[in-house]
């Protein structure tokens, strides 16, 4: 009998196909990424820099503050995610945005590439760091027994170098000698402290005495 050739043709491309291979165990699915236990994050509340991080197990926020730290429980809420306390001070935050309640005040907060400086002096083991206005001025007291302490003073203008400064008897300050030979005492007092220049406030009040100058300021400890 003879084939005809067009189903010689079918017959001898099926006999050139491979067999297909035989299917291999599954791969299980993956796992989505746990959450992390916390994020970090910065925002810009008006002209107010606040580093936040979001602490998922224990359910908190800690808002890093000119210095200070407040630490504020999770909260009931509609949308987002809301952090607030008693005393009526709240963190509530939207995506990229959030509101900031603070001694009874409201700002409005967006996410933001910019560190405050308390933040990012803390982040370099920096122990104190105060300023002060009229002119501007700031400082900052490294850790240790024996720490250094770093003036600029008169915007910036007069940089001085204490080399090893020695706390005070009270604990609360540091004495020593500047590289220029001036003697240099700083005072700190525990308490509110207003900068003189805006509505925020500081955990404490510095007296700053450089030779015969003397200068008035607010601080926090960041080591605390």
């Amino acid at each position: 009998m003879r084939i005809p050739l067009a189903c010689l043709a079918i017959v001898l491309l099926g006999a050139c196909r491979q067999a297909p291979a035989p299917a291999g165990p599954e791969r299980p699915a993956e796992a989505p990424s746990p959450t992390p236990d916390t994020v970090a994050a910065n925002f810009r509340c008006g002209d107010l820099l606040v580093g936040t991080v979001f602490d998922n197990a224990a359910g908190n926020v800690t808002l890093g503050i000119n210095g200070d730290r407040t630490v504020l429980p999770q909260a009931v809420s509609a949308s987002g995610a809301r952090y607030a306390d008693q005393a009526g001070n709240e963190f509530w935050n939207k995506g990229d945005e959030a509101t900031l309640t603070l001694d009874g005040t409201s700002h409005a907060c967006i996410t933001t590439e910019e560190v405050s400086p308390w933040d990012e002096a803390r982040a370099r083991g920096v122990a104190f760091r105060g300023t002060g206005t009229e002119p501007f001025w700031a400082l900052e007291v490294d850790g240790g027994d024996v720490p250094a302490m770093r003036l600029e003073l008169d915007m910036g203008e007069r940089q001085l170098l204490v080399a090893g400064a020695t706390p005070l008897a009270d604990g609360e300050g540091w004495s020593g000698t500047a590289d220029d030979g001036s003697a240099v005492t700083l005072r700190v007092t525990h308490g509110d402290c207003s900068d003189g220049m805006s509505d925020f406030t500081y955990p404490a009040a510095i007296e700053l005495q450089v030779g015969a100058q003397l200068y008035h300021g607010c601080g926090a400890f960041l080591d605390r």
